[in-house]
């Protein structure tokens, strides 16, 4: 009878239970354990303890993200404790490339991780894309008021419109992007796709590159709990301006040398700055919970975040909660149905600025009080008859202006999944995406400048509704077969979006005894008016993708999305966008022989991209209802309709074409990882207004046609290097990123055209500084005297101490003609760097970031360096006068331009920086202080932007400004500002 006993019977079958520890003998939660060569697995609890059942002989293979795989083969024993190391080598990190997942080393396209990590000590008030300045190739600029979000441009300007980069949150694009209501504790990874063989699967809305976000999930075990709290402290730089005194005495210098009697001042000695500026506070409270079984996880959030500003008149607060839940269940052996959901609410409510102190604080005299019962509204301001500027008290405009913004968000996904085999999945994904938007201003009565016409009490509100729709539906195909491995994705996607506004406006607002205005529109009494407008727009696409291995070797993948549009005419709607990528692992060849590269792979790619950067309804001529004319013997009124904007019905796709080159290594024991890129792409029939004649009627705007055509052309690097050294663990990252535009074609033979002080022309970069070159000051009358043409005086209204200008074109003459090149605004290249270094429970974080070669205009300095209009002025300012001949500045002259020209290269300057974003250090308290009931605890603070390395005499060299024409400008931008944070965060 023994015989007839299957032989697999004999072998000895057991339960093993263990523990999964780190090299500090830390609990690892949530390890991957499998018996090799059967579909049995399990995974550690919160504690790292694990049970499953084993036979004798078969092998255990342990595996983690971030560390070293461990194979142990099971002889019987009955428990089994296994020590986790981390890895060095990252190639086996999975990366989600949209609609798929693959291993980080069979990448073939321009893809960059972003670890949130780097920011645990921080807190981000912003968008996601803030966080991400130091990922090569991903450049971003953001502000530090409240309700402040940054723009991101993914290798450049690649559009005269928007180059707003697409969102995909757990695998649905979203149209708001993760914006300042998002709660980045939620985070769990972040890819950017940089290139076009990467990003294609995403067609038409994929030209300004992706950035995917995976946000947390529950893993097996006990439920987890993770709290923190993070307390931010913000304070903004300040200019060097002069106080009463000075100011007067330039104030004086500056009427005589105008031919003027001295003005008189008030008696105030007013620190607008003091008067604007504040301490800021920034609160973030994150708590979590989640947990799971064989079949089921959950995991659930909450977050509040506080912002008070650093300026008066503004200040935020948000409140998010989310909830994501899957659950499987096995139909026999080979059949696996899956459903879950992820929803996301969240409510951001922020009192808006209504005048800019970063403006008013260099616009307002010292010599001018806060308070003035003289003027209506009971503010100081300039006078007609002392002190005359047309300066904002910034006082004034927060107090009789009130702009709060509220905003109620739901968005998240439901799906379902069929696995069939380990190898067939089918996938319907629903995204959904809604917003209830609420906007009221209140204006008091009141002034805040001079000359200000009396206007009444008025009150607007408009509410809004946002709504967008996503249906997905994939079957993926993922097999191997002796050494291919080939992997497919199919799919269709639906979008459906709308947008309704309704506002109403009424002047004249009942008000309480106390003076307290009435915040309803029933409440005022005249000039009602109403409105709305509804904007609709769909997507419907068609895609498939293939990932190709062969003895990975050789990679091969191939896209392509078909698109229609609503954004366009029937003719036009549709647009193909097609790719291709292969790469070569040639470390894996047999010839290869070089001992220290542990893996070397070479990539080549070329696609298609499309972009609709233009409204919903731009190709549709509208009839406009608002003309009225009178008739008639009894002049009656009549409404009429007109059409003012004319519009061009064939307008089509943007198309962007982009090839890439790069390769990745590792060396020296998986140490040392580095990766490069060259790309160079080309966008066609870019969208821009055109110009028109007004004879021809039109009168709304500039009709958009697809005219230009732009170039853009870079270079990547990244290398990081990682060791670990007994308690020592510590990691590098440097990135350099180089990006270049240059304009093709403008359409319809135009060369170049002018915005303000720039110029834009064929062959060269968008937005270069063309400016009326100043040559230095006359020093003396022999000076002006020698500055001719021809023997003509060429300034002959200049004095000694005035600028000297270049005649470019040799007219003798100075004026609009002389502007030549002074420089660009475009940095030669950006620089990023991460390092953390670990020491038991000790560690330390620096994140640096910085832009070099670019040229700005200091527009906040040639404010206060004019002096024909009267504003504050530099502390330093050295006037030229007959005793200070060598003098560093011109002699101020009131109401007198001739020094003051705002075409003149005098402020610009170099606007290169390297900053130190943050400075952190934490301690992380070992196991037998904490004991069994805390898991985790750790408390670290902050350093941020508190070191900037520039030569830029402004107050951020790092400010933002995402006018492509005029992205070197500093109009007075809110710079970012220096913050200390202090937390703890704690798990049980």
């Amino acid at each position: 009878m023994l015989l007839l006993i299957p032989v697999g019977l004999l072998a000895q079958t057991g339960m093993l239970t263990g523990k999964v520890l780190d090299e500090s003998g830390q609990p690892v939660p949530g390890v991957n354990i499998i018996v090799g060569e059967t579909q049995k697995g399990t995974i550690t609890d919160t504690d790292g303890n694990y049970s499953i059942e084993v036979e004798e002989g078969q092998t255990l293979i342990f595996s983690f993200i971030g560390m070293d795989q461990q194979r142990v083969t099971y002889s019987g024993q009955p428990s089994l404790n296994v020590t986790m190391t981390e890895s060095l080598k990252s190639l086996d990190e999975v990366v989600v490339i949209g609609y798929q997942t693959v291993r980080k080393a069979d990448l073939t396209g321009a893809v960059s991780v972003f670890k949130p990590e780097q920011m645990k000590n921080a807190v981000v008030t912003g968008s996601v894309g803030d966080a991400l300045g130091t990922v090569p190739g991903v450049f971003s600029r953001t502000e530090g008021k409240p309700g402040a979000e940054g723009w991101v441009e993914i290798r450049g300007t690649k559009s005269f419109g928007s180059s707003k980069p697409l969102y995909v949150i757990d695998g649905i694009a979203v149209e708001g992007g993760a914006n300042r209501d998002f709660n980045f504790n939620d985070i769990e990874s972040v890819q950017v796709l940089k290139d076009a063989s990467a990003a294609a699967i995403y067609g038409s809305r994929a030209a300004n590159g992706v950035i995917i976000i995976t946000t947390r999930s529950g893993k097996k075990g006990p439920m987890k709990i993770d709290v923190s709290a993070k307390k931010s402290f913000q304070w903004l730089p300040r200019y060097d301006l002069t106080n009463r005194e000075q100011w007067i005495e330039l104030n004086d210098l500056a009427f005589e040398n105008g031919g003027y009697d001295l003005a008189n001042h008030f008696d105030a000695n007013t620190d607008w700055q003091d008067v604007a500026f504040k301490t800021g506070h920034v609160d973030d409270y994150n708590i979590s919970f989640s947990g799971g079984s064989e079949t089921s996880n959950y995991f659930i959030s909450s977050n509040y975040q506080s912002n008070s500003g650093t300026t008066i008149g503004t200040e935020s607060e948000r409140i998010t909660l989310r909830a994501n839940t899957s659950a499987h269940r096995d139909f026999g052996e080979n059949v696996t149905f899956r459903i879950g959901e992820n929803v996301i609410i969240s409510n951001y409510q922020i009192d808006e600025l209504d005048t800019n102190p970063i403006i008013d604080a260099w616009r307002m005299l010292p010599t001018i009080p806060v308070y003035n019962e003289d003027n209506p509204g009971g503010y100081g301001y300039g006078d007609g008859s002392r002190d005359v500027t047309f300066g904002t008290n910034p006082v004034a405009k927060e107090a009789l202006t009130e702009t709060t913004n509220q905003n109620l968000r739901v968005r998240g996904n439901v799906f379902t999944e069929l696995d069939f085999f380990d190898k067939l999945k089918y996938k319907f994904n629903f995204g959904f995406e809604t917003s209830s938007d609420e906007h009221k201003y209140l204006r008091k009565e009141g002034n805040w400048t001079f000359n200000q016409p009396w206007d009444p009490s008025s009150l607007n509100k408009n509410k809004a509704s946002f709504r967008s729709l996503v249906y997905d539906n994939t079957l993926e195909y993922n097999d191997e077969f002796g050494n291919h491995t080939l992997g497919v994705v199919v799919g269709s996607s639906f979008m459906d979006i709308s947008y309704e506004q309704l506002w109403g406006t009424k002047n004249d607002l009942l008000r309480l005894s106390d003076g307290t205005y009435f915040n309803q529109l029933n409440a005022a009494q005249k000039d009602p008016k109403t409105g709305g407008y509804k904007d609709m727009e769909k997507l419907f696409s068609l895609f498939g993708r293939f990932n190709y291995s062969y003895d990975e070797r050789f990679l091969l993948s191939g896209t392509i999305r078909r698109d229609a549009s609503s954004k366009f005419g029937p003719s036009y709607r549709d647009g193909i966008f097609p790719s291709i990528a292969g790469a070569w692992r040639i470390s894996n060849e047999g010839f290869f022989d070089i001992s220290w590269v542990d893996d070397l792979k070479l990539r080549a790619n070329y696609g298609v991209l499309g972009s609709s950067n233009i409204g919903p309804w731009d190709w549709v001529a509208f009839i406009n209802s608002f003309p009225q004319v009178i008739f008639g013997t009894d002049q009656h009124l009549e409404n009429g309709q007109t059409q003012v904007k004319l519009v061009n019905q064939d307008l089509k796709w943007e198309e962007l074409h982009e090839f890439n080159i790069g390769f990745d290594a590792t060396i020296l024991n998986n140490r040392l990882e580095v990766s490069a890129e060259y790309y160079k792409s080309e966008t066609q029939d870019v969208l821009t207004g055109m110009q028109i004649l007004m004879s021809t009627g039109n009168n709304g705007g500039n009709p958009n046609v697809n005219a230009a055509t732009l170039q853009n052309t870079g270079f990547e690097f990244s290398g990081t290097w990682r060791e670990i050294r007994g308690d020592w663990n510590y990691s590098v990252n440097a990135s350099l990123s180089t990006v270049r535009n240059e304009i093709l074609e403008l359409g319809y033979g135009r060369e170049y055209f002018t915005q303000w002080n720039t110029q834009s022309h064929v062959g060269e970069p968008i937005g270069q500084w063309y400016l009326i070159k100043m040559d230095g000051i006359f020093r003396s009358m022999e000076e002006v005297m020698a500055h001719t043409h021809e023997g003509n005086l060429i300034q002959p209204n200049a004095q000694p101490g005035d600028i000297r200008f270049e005649d470019y074109n040799n007219d003798g003459m100075i004026n609009d003609s002389d502007r030549q090149y002074v420089g660009s605004p475009w940095p030669d290249f950006h620089l990023g760097v991460n390092a953390t270094v670990a020491w038991k429970g000790i560690d330390l974080q620096l994140q640096m970031a910085g832009a070099f070669g670019q040229e700005v205009f200091n527009g906040p300095r040639s404010g206060m360096d004019r002096f024909d209009d009267n504003s504050n002025y530099r502390s330093d300012y050295d006037p030229w006068t007959p005793d200070n001949a060598n003098a560093a500045d011109p002699r101020p002259i009131y109401q007198d331009g001739r020094n003051a020209i705002g075409n003149q290269s005098r402020w610009i300057e170099d606007g290169s920086y390297l900053r130190v974003k943050q400075m952190a250090l934490g301690y992380s308290f070992p196991d037998r202080i904490l004991g069994n009931a805390i898991d985790d605890l750790r408390l670290f603070v902050n350093a941020q932007n508190l070191i900037t390395f520039t030569k830029y005499t402004g107050l951020d060299p790092e400010f933002r400004n995402d006018n492509i024409w005029e992205r070197g400008y500093d109009y007075g931008a809110f710079p970012n500002p220096k913050s200390v944070t202090i937390g703890a965060q704690l798990t049980f």
